[in-house]
């Protein structure tokens, strides 16, 4: 940089600021968009928010109510509650003896698999060995053994043969 580009920059006045009834103008545009967006979400809530302003006022005379409501609803919510505590130990009572079954059936179960394996296997074979030790026997000879003959050749094919695919142009001979 120059000391020239430094004195242009400084030979510029800078520019004055609007004046002060124009930068008001933005404030006062935000302030009253933010009223009206105010405004419409009142209207708009105002269905909701109607029914809890009368039950605002009457909450302590409802409190009182919901008392001598709770102190009536007692004798009934601890009926229900007895019943069904004497349901849950009924229902734990029957699984209780339906797990007792379940182990009853498998172990019947066990001793049947076992039985089945038993009679699947085959049964040993005694030895007739005291009646083969009571015969004497004449001693066998063995067989003499035959010479096995070798296995019969395939029969050669008579004529030319080609070698390397190359066609052969013999003529046939009768023999």
């Amino acid at each position: 940089m120059t000391n020239d580009s430094d004195q242009a920059w400084h030979s510029h006045a800078p520019s004055s600021l609007p004046p002060a009834a124009r930068r008001r103008w933005p404030w006062f545009l935000l302030i009253v968009i933010i009223l009206a967006l105010a405004g419409a979400g009142g209207v708009y809530a105002w269905p909701q928010i109607a029914p809890l302003v009368p039950s605002l006022g009457n909450a302590a005379a409802g409190e009182k109510a919901a008392a001598a409501g709770d102190k009536e609803a007692r004798p009934d919510l601890i009926a229900t509650q007895q019943k069904l505590e004497d349901d849950i130990g009924a229902l734990n009572k029957s699984v209780a003896d339906q797990q007792a079954q379940v182990r009853t059936l498998v172990d019947q179960l066990a001793a049947l698999t076992s039985k089945v394996d038993a009679l699947q296997r085959p049964a040993p074979v005694p030895a007739p060995a005291t009646a083969a030790a009571e015969q004497p026997h004449a001693p066998v000879a063995p067989a003499a053994a035959k010479p096995k003959k070798p296995p019969a050749r395939a029969a050669k094919p008579a004529g030319p043969i080609s070698t390397g695919g190359a066609p052969l142009n013999v003529a046939p001979s009768d023999h």
